[in-house]
């Protein structure tokens, strides 16, 4: 196991990432293993600021530019790196790092999705990430379609049936101006699905795919079962796991 171990969850909209973050974590700690989950944006204060800034525009009838939002995201990730994610690198700490999206989220949303050149945004998020990477990677994967369906976007005019039955740390809000990705268009949904699979493609040691169409359970029980194989066996007691539903 690396010290520390760091795993990032990716996705479109309405995946599950942030439950399953969140659940995950809680088995891990539930198996007594020290784990830091983090959010992009956000974990910081200036990432908290920047995330209140893209999601809800607080701007009246104004807009953030795509190459503002590049840079915000960017700034938020940089804040992360320098003061939570790379002092645990540095110190060699056994902890298990949770990211609920990272570097690649931008690759794909701001890259594929937004159209921006992805040389420069590989440029941006090296120097953000300070080169730290996670070990692994896994994409919650559906067709933007039920993703979509799943967050209630006006973007499909099915009615919202979704329920996990999970917690969900920040509930989505449904207020002009809350929405910013979630409102785009079904074009832009499938070239952000067709980003990642790309950066599957490039990197598969690093990415495991995993069919978001199943059950949040489904799902959480198929992750939990490959991060098992991460882990050092003579610490974990697989048979004591049980989920005690603590929130972070």
């Amino acid at each position: 196991m690396p010290l520390p171990l760091f795993i990032s969850f990716e996705g479109g909209e309405g995946s599950g990432k942030t439950s399953l973050a969140e659940n995950i974590s809680v088995r891990l700690r539930d198996s007594e293993y020290k784990v830091i989950l983090i959010h992009e944006p956000g974990t910081t204060p200036l990432g908290i600021h920047l995330r209140d800034l893209l999601k809800r525009e607080p701007w009246s009838d104004h807009t953030v530019s795509i190459g503002a939002e590049l840079f915000l995201f960017s700034a938020s990730r940089a804040e992360l790196v320098t003061k939570v994610i790379k002092p645990v690198f540095d110190q060699k700490q056994q902890i298990v790092l949770l990211a609920d999206r990272y570097a690649d989220s931008t690759v794909a949303y701001q890259g594929f999705g937004r159209k921006l050149p992805i040389a420069q945004i590989d440029a941006i998020n090296d120097l953000a990430t300070q080169g730290i990477i996670p070990h692994h990677t896994f994409l919650l994967d559906l067709p933007p379609e039920e993703g979509l369906k799943r967050t209630g976007s006006p973007q499909i005019s099915l009615p919202l049936e979704f329920d996990d039955g999970l917690a969900i740390v920040e509930p989505r809000i449904d207020e002009d101006g809350t929405r910013r990705f979630e409102n785009e268009s079904l074009e832009f949904h499938e070239r952000v699905r067709a980003g990642y699979h790309k950066l599957v493609e490039m990197q598969p040691e690093r990415w495991e795919v995993i069919d978001a169409t199943m059950s949040a359970m489904e799902v959480e029980c198929e992750v939990w079962k490959r991060i098992l194989r991460y882990l050092p066996e003579d610490s974990l007691q697989v048979s004591d796991i049980q989920r005690k539903g603590q929130m972070l």
